[in-house]
């Protein structure tokens, strides 16, 4: 069965720390049909989780996911299995299921995955990176400087996924693009839980510029030892976020 994106019920009950507060104005991340149920239910838990509008911790209960969205518990649990295996779904036997917490080990496993890809894709890009490739690149830049005076961090960590995914585009490494996808959206979930950006935008677009100079000199040793820092600046924060967050506890 082919499910409109139409026929979901743009509402589902969540909660934070175990308890139920609102209702959630919710709905699938674009109006394609879902040729399942199950598949229906996980694109919309996922795109909500991932975007921080079920937090860290929300209790997700199969009998109002279930009535919420019109299906039955079997493609809920499916889901809630599926969401599991990538670990952003925790269920517990005879429990219940929540939303994955987000833990300095997971900070740190980001940040690390991460730069090592970016370490590769840069040296990469430098090799490969035609003219077109880098106005293509270069482009991006200017709306994020306006981001940045405009202090709009949305617009801005938008953009900068986009930045970060033409570097590994660059790259004409298919494997390499879909691991830096997969990264890159575990990063856009932390940094929405952790609101970090506001006072990082300012030098992270300056590296940001300076690793595009880099490429378009074609030197491979400065862009990579750029965005090594450029990472490694990046976890810095998050992490004293993270240490003041446990002393203010």
């Amino acid at each position: 069965m082919i499910l409109q994106a139409s026929e979901l019920t743009p509402y589902i009950v969540t909660a934070t720390c175990g308890e139920f507060l609102n209702v959630l104005d919710l709905a699938p991340p674009d109006a394609r049909p879902y040729r399942t149920k199950s598949r229906l239910v996980y694109v919309t838990l996922r795109s909500a989780i991932m975007r921080c509008e079920l937090e860290p911790g929300t209790r997700l209960i199969i009998d109002d996911i279930s009535e919420t969205l019109g299906v039955s518990h079997i493609p809920v649990r499916e889901a809630l299995n599926q969401l599991q295996s990538e670990g952003l779904v925790i269920v517990v036997p005879h429990s219940g299921a929540s939303v994955a917490p987000v833990s300095p080990g997971d900070v740190i496993e980001i940040f690390s995955i991460m730069e090592g890809l970016e370490i590769v894709a840069t040296r990469v890009a430098a090799e490969r990176a035609s003219e077109s490739d880098l106005a293509t690149l270069a482009a991006l830049l200017e709306p994020m400087d306006r981001a940045v005076a405009e202090q709009e961090p949305e617009t801005w960590a938008q953009l900068n996924i986009d930045f970060h995914r033409q570097i590994a585009l660059i790259t004409g490494m298919p494997l390499l693009t879909d691991m830096m996808n997969r990264v890159l959206d575990r990063w856009d979930r932390v940094r929405r839980y952790m609101s970090v950006l506001p006072g990082r935008m300012g030098e992270a677009q300056q590296q940001h510029h300076e690793i595009v100079r880099a490429l378009t000199r074609h030197d491979a040793f400065t862009a990579q030892a750029l965005v090594t820092l450029h990472n490694r600046g990046a976890l810095g924060a998050y992490q004293s976020r993270l240490d003041s967050e446990s002393q203010g506890a």
